[in-house]
């Protein structure tokens, strides 16, 4: 069975949520010999924190090889993080074949790209009325109460 084509993003826009997603399944689908994607966790309001593993398998699992970590749209509103990291995905799975730089990279390294960390505040900045926020939509201070072994206290006793 032959791997779909690489996608061929559009990188004159920002991508939601939902299209970002197909966008990185599309390329695991495309190159499963060298992509993986994991989602490292949820975002606040449910939204998977995707984790894009790049690495030549056949030359080793990525947790044996140095790795080389990349990640985007901390802030809410920093959108070009996001399309930066993708454009360094795109270039690196559509030249690897042609540059022996890149096939070296992706035989001995991993590359852990995360284009997205903040996909709430990402969302919210892409919406049909945005509102640019710095972090993201958690409320702060938090409504829950603090995890075991964080105390408020006053250290110096002034």
């Amino acid at each position: 069975m032959t791997a779909p084509a690489l996608p061929t993003p559009d990188f004159s826009r920002f991508p939601r949520h939902a299209e970002l997603t197909a966008l990185l399944q599309a390329y695991a689908a495309a190159r499963p010999d060298v992509v993986e994607l994991r989602s490292i966790g949820k975002s606040h309001e449910g939204r998977d924190i995707w984790l894009v593993v790049l690495t030549r398998r056949a030359t080793g699992a990525d947790g044996a090889k140095p790795a080389f970590w990349i990640d985007g749209n901390i802030h809410a509103a920093e959108l070009t993080a996001c399309t930066a990291a993708l454009y360094y995905l795109h270039h690196v799975l559509a030249n690897d074949a042609a540059d022996a730089r890149l096939a070296h990279l992706l035989d001995t390294r991993v590359v852990y790209l995360v284009p997205r960390l903040n996909p709430d505040g990402a969302e919210l900045a892409l919406a049909d009325v945005p509102r640019f926020i710095r972090s993201s939509t958690r409320s702060y201070p938090f409504d829950e109460d603090a995890p075991d072994g964080l105390t408020r206290e006053d250290v110096d006793g002034d």
